[in-house]
């Protein structure tokens, strides 16, 4: 996928160096290599790219993060998220587990994140323009029959978020 978007990348570079060495004029002699007019090929690289499909590893506030490649089984979840926002933790919260929080965030603010009815809790900085990923792992010392993750962000930042028990966490230090 990567070298697709590279490929597509470097064509358009290419075209766009060919295009201000042959001058940008419409008369009959403007053709590339292959026999096409510089805006035909223009209009067939936009409709290539605009075909691509999407990395599904990208960083991003639409889908929630990707945290099944750590082993990790997703209990709760939720994308494009503004504000705040409360989401349950199924089972409640059980003493000796690590819960594992993965939380992406855009947009110039902060989102804090609490674990309830613990103290627990995280502060994330989100950026403008930019997707900022947190991964938090949180050890569970006490059972409470139900638990949920509280979300509080301001109001420019949008945010996506996964959170499940971590069947390997790393070691206490």
């Amino acid at each position: 996928m990567a070298t697709t978007r590279r490929s597509a990348h470097l064509l358009g570079c290419a075209l766009i160096a060919a295009l201000a060495t042959a001058g940008c004029d419409s008369a009959p002699h403007a053709t590339t290599s292959d026999g096409r007019s510089p805006r035909a090929a223009a209009e067939s690289l936009t409709a290539s790219t605009a075909n691509a499909t999407p990395d599904p590893y990208a960083l991003s506030v639409v889908s929630a993060p990707k945290i099944a490649s750590d082993g990790i089984t997703s209990l709760a979840s939720g994308t494009s998220a503004k504000g705040n926002a409360i989401y349950e933790i199924p089972g409640g919260i059980r003493a000796g587990k690590t819960l594992a929080i993965a939380v992406n965030c855009q947009g110039a603010g902060r989102l804090t994140v609490r674990v309830q009815p613990t103290k627990a809790s995280f502060l994330t900085l989100c950026e403008k323009g930019k997707v900022s990923p947190t991964l938090n792992e949180i050890q569970m010392s006490e059972n409470h029959s139900s638990g949920s993750l509280s979300f509080t962000s301001e109001p420019n930042v949008k945010w996506s978020f996964a959170a499940g028990w971590d069947p390997h966490p790393p070691a206490r230090r």
